[in-house]
């Protein structure tokens, strides 16, 4: 019955009309008749009315305090319109005030109209209105005031040009709503270079308005209806001088507004990021404030006592120890010579939103994990935990730490390297198998633009790009809309089924006799999980215990179907898995699998601050960002033992890891991370990991810190140096 929600906005509608039509009746019969400009300040509020009652109709207005706030905000957006059709009759108020009551109304409506446009943006995702210290709130009602003082300057002192900004702000706010929604994320500068990765994947997500949104929304109609006060210039003032200096006021207040968005904000106004807890920061600090910080962060940053010259020694030194240790090393010697010969095909596979969340105590409901990957492999070359750099999104970044082998710990994070930099000349795997004569394929069965990678994947090396167009159809679960191609077309949750690309793969590997390298990002695993759309046969039934005791700030709970639906896709992915390794056994061709999870979804963010709260807040981050892979080969590694053996590594290291397992040859820069590992054996945007196990911050000191500034030094002139 949500569908019934239409019916408040419209009855509001109507109520608006009747009255603005009895009053310019009441008008014409003075022979006052309303203005034509009158009548266009009142069509705003009639204009969102007429979508909140099309959003209600189709059940997507949604919240437990509807019953009283949804009247009291369409009635309150009603009433703008009315109010703004009445400015005549408060020009003549003001014109029979005094002075002091003249200035008193200016003063008023200056200040109502900031702290609406401010509600606007923020009060569709922030509770913490005026955030977590005054001088936050303050700095965005600057950054409001300046650009509607130079809205209205250019505009000649009429107020319509001051309503395009109020429209972006109440944009970014609903915007900011919808990502938080589905991601408990806040947005990033980087995001909008992302944009058609987000239009491709946004049919799979409920657009429902809460109470929230629905406030955020009456703001900005109450701020149109404000500016509607605006009185314009008289006749006399649009001549002579007056609007050249109104052109050169706006100008000097943008250019005022422009100097303060270069003012170092860390530093002067204290404005803080921790990307891991981003939505925190933007909801204490202002989304304004916070994004210009983020926005002044990007440029990747010059390790300290960086020079080329010196990177180079770092690199060339710890290349020939690898290399020296590796010359002693039998079991190396005898990979590399088999490599030689066998030149075994390569599939390096990333599964999307894939983690083992058995990690947060089973769940309390005994979850154990993906059973195949978990407890039946027993062969592999290597498994174990992986860590990462993102979470619940950024799918991007884990591949280019995997592609490329360097870290989003160096460049930032909140950065995505595909969208922003020029890859071009990056060095990378499918680059290096390229090289060695191997035939390179890159597949992800979703649309080719994506984070660019029909642009990207060529410059990193691929010869070939499968894309959703390869596969039959389009991003979509429903059968009927994909091309009945079997198999290649199968769908399962969220697209194509990771089987049918494994289908596509085995195919490949079956034609011609040269080397292959694959890499195979998968869709099938993609939120949201609240599609409700698993067959029987894979629905799981777990119901953790206490999960009702929410410690954290989220506003809302991950159900228990949604969880099911997550980890029914996982049990899935497993068992397609599993599929593909017997098809792999039976096949005559060498052929090495890395297996890997590029990010925990959502869900499980829920799950972390419930059962572990007031934890060490680096603990608390990194259990989010962790995955797991495995390495896999369908013949016996020369030299290496297939028994499972259990290594925490991380994604950027992982491509690297497998070449120096396999006997893959590797370039200076691969053998120089390889010599790092031993000390520095994983690390993430959270820090790093040392041999023994313990984590560090990037700044700590102790006897690793040196191994990781080398680490610095040598990522930041293999990428780093080459982008910025």
């Amino acid at each position: 019955m949500n569908w019934l929600l239409g019916l408040v906005p419209l009855a509001a509608l109507v109520a608006e009309v009747v009255l603005c039509v009895r009053y310019a009746r009441n008008r014409a019969d003075f022979g006052d008749p309303i203005p034509t400009s009158s009548w266009v300040w009142a069509s705003p509020s009639a204009l969102v009315l007429c979508f909140l009652a099309v959003w209600g109709f189709l059940g997507l207005v949604e919240g437990s305090d509807l019953w009283y706030l949804y009247p009291l905000v369409n009635a309150g957006i009603a009433a703008s319109g009315v109010v703004a059709l009445r400015r005549d009759e408060t020009w003549e108020l003001f014109d029979r005030s005094g002075k002091r009551a003249q200035i008193g109304m200016r003063i008023a409506l200056v200040v109502a109209l900031l702290i609406l446009c401010l509600f606007a943006i923020e009060a569709p995702f922030n509770d913490l209105i005026p955030f977590g210290g005054p001088r936050f709130f303050w700095l965005e009602m600057l950054l409001v005031a300046l650009l509607l003082l130079g809205c209205y300057l250019i505009g000649q002192r009429h107020a319509g040009l001051c309503v395009a900004p109020v429209a972006a702000l109440l944009f970014i706010g609903i915007a900011q709503y919808f990502v938080k929604r589905f991601k408990n994320a806040a947005i990033l500068p980087t995001d909008l270079f992302a944009l058609g990765t987000a239009a491709a994947v946004s049919s799979e997500y409920v657009f429902a308005l809460d109470s929230h949104a629905l406030v955020g929304i009456a703001c900005a109609a109450a701020a149109i209806t404000v500016l509607s006060f605006v009185r314009p210039p008289k006749a006399a003032d649009a001549r002579g001088k007056a609007p050249v200096r109104n052109l050169a006021g706006g100008i000097a207040s943008l250019a005022l507004l422009t100097a303060l968005v270069l003012v170092p904000y860390q530093i002067v106004f204290g404005v803080g990021i921790e990307y891991w807890y981003s939505m925190d920061f933007y909801r204490m600090q202002g989304f304004l404030p916070t994004f210009i910080t983020v926005l002044q962060d990007m440029p990747i940053k010059r390790p300290q006592g960086y020079s080329p010259e010196h990177a180079q020694q770092v690199l060339a030194e710890h290349a020939q120890a690898y290399r020296e240790s590796m010359a002693s090393d039998p079991g190396h010697q005898q990979a590399t010579k088999q490599f030689e010969e066998l030149r075994p095909s390569v599939v390096a596979i990333m599964n999307e939103s894939f983690a083992d969340l058995s990690l947060y105590d089973n769940l309390h409901a005994g979850y154990t994990g993906p059973e195949f990957l978990n407890n039946e492999l027993k062969d592999a070359l290597a498994t174990g935990t992986l860590n990462v750099s993102v979470f619940a999104g950024g799918t991007c970044n884990s591949e280019f730490e995997f592609l490329t082998g360097n870290s989003v710990s160096f460049v930032g994070q909140g950065k995505y390297p595909y969208s922003i930099y020029d890859l071009s000349g990056i060095d990378g795997l499918a680059a290096d198998f390229k090289a060695l004569g191997y035939r390179t394929c890159a597949i992800h069965p979703n649309y080719p633009t994506n984070w660019k990678r029909d642009i990207v994947y060529p410059l990193l090396g691929f010869d070939t790009f499968l894309s959703i167009y390869d596969f039959g159809g389009v991003p979509d679960t429903s059968v009927d809309k994909v091309t009945p191609n079997e198999p290649h077309s199968e769908v399962f949750h969220s697209g194509v089924s990771d089987a049918a690309t494994y289908r596509r793969i085995l195919d490949m590997l079956k034609e011609g006799d040269e080397p292959q390298f694959f890499f195979d990002v998968t869709m099938a695993n993609h939120g949201s999980y609240q599609q409700r759309n698993i067959p029987e046969e894979y629905l799981l039934e777990y119901h953790p215990k206490d999960h009702d005791e929410l410690t954290s700030d989220a506003d809302w709970l991950t159900s228990d179907d949604d969880l099911n639906e997550y980890l029914s896709c996982i049990k899935r992915a497993d068992d397609d898995l599993k599929a593909f390794l017997g098809e792999l056994r039976k096949l005559d061709r060498p052929t090495v699998v890395i297996f890997f999870g590029d990010h925990q979804p959502r869900v499980s963010k829920d799950y972390n601050d419930t059962w572990y709260p007031n934890e060490d807040e680096d603990a608390h981050a990194r259990r989010l960002y962790s995955s797991n892979y495995m390495i896999w080969a369908n013949y016996d590694v020369a030299g290496r033992e297939s028994n499972s053996k259990r290594i925490d590594t991380s994604v950027d290291m992982l491509g690297i890891r497998a070449l120096d397992l396999i006997g893959a040859p590797t370039t200076d820069y691969q053998a120089a991370v390889l010599d790092i590992t031993k000390q520095i054996p994983s690390l993430s945007i959270t820090g790093y990991q040392d041999a023994s196990g313990a984590w560090h911050k990037p700044e700590d000191t102790d006897e690793t810190s040196q191994a990781y500034a080398d680490l610095a030094q040598i990522e930041y002139l293999n990428f780093g140096s080459k982008v910025n």
